[in-house]
């Protein structure tokens, strides 16, 4: 009997390792582009086609009520731009904000809130009467609490 005292060919068995995990990586890609290939034809083929009958029905009866009625929404639109906003109803005009959760702060920890937020609304002003000017525009600020508001110091040369 003979016994083989060679040693193992270690470069021949590595080559082949090498070609095997190099098969295996290219059927798994192989294989799930075309799985991918196939899923997104189908996709297509179930969802691609289908026609969305009830959202065109939808927008469709959404154009027809916008362009019909007793002011269409286009003509509606160039009054505004015509004549503003400060001629319209009073549920589009413009107003400042009565809410005063920003002011109260956090309920766990209240802050005060003053006087002069808490004051009436003003009253209704007419349609035909000149607008009045914005907030911004009311000319030199009042003192406050504390005094009058500190000024930015000027720029040395």
């Amino acid at each position: 009997m003979a016994i083989d005292k060679s040693e193992p060919r270690v470069g021949l068995i590595f080559r082949i390792g090498l070609l095997v995990v190099g098969l295996l990586i290219g059927t798994r890609a192989l294989l799930n582009s075309y799985f991918d290939q196939i899923a997104s034809a189908e996709e297509a083929r179930k969802i691609g086609g289908a026609v969305p009958t009830q959202l065109l029905d939808l927008r469709a009866d959404e154009e027809h009520r916008l362009t019909s009625g007793a002011m269409p929404i286009d003509k509606a639109m160039m009054t505004i731009v015509g004549k503003g906003r400060m001629g319209a109803s009073p549920d589009i005009m413009p107003s400042a904000s009565r809410d005063l959760a920003p002011v109260q702060g956090w309920n766990k920890m209240p802050g005060e809130v003053p006087p002069a937020m808490m004051a009436p609304p003003p009253p209704a002003v007419d349609a035909g009467a000149p607008a009045a000017a914005p907030p911004g525009d009311a000319g030199p600020r009042a003192p406050g609490p504390g005094g009058p508001a500190p000024r930015k110091p000027k720029k040395q040369p």
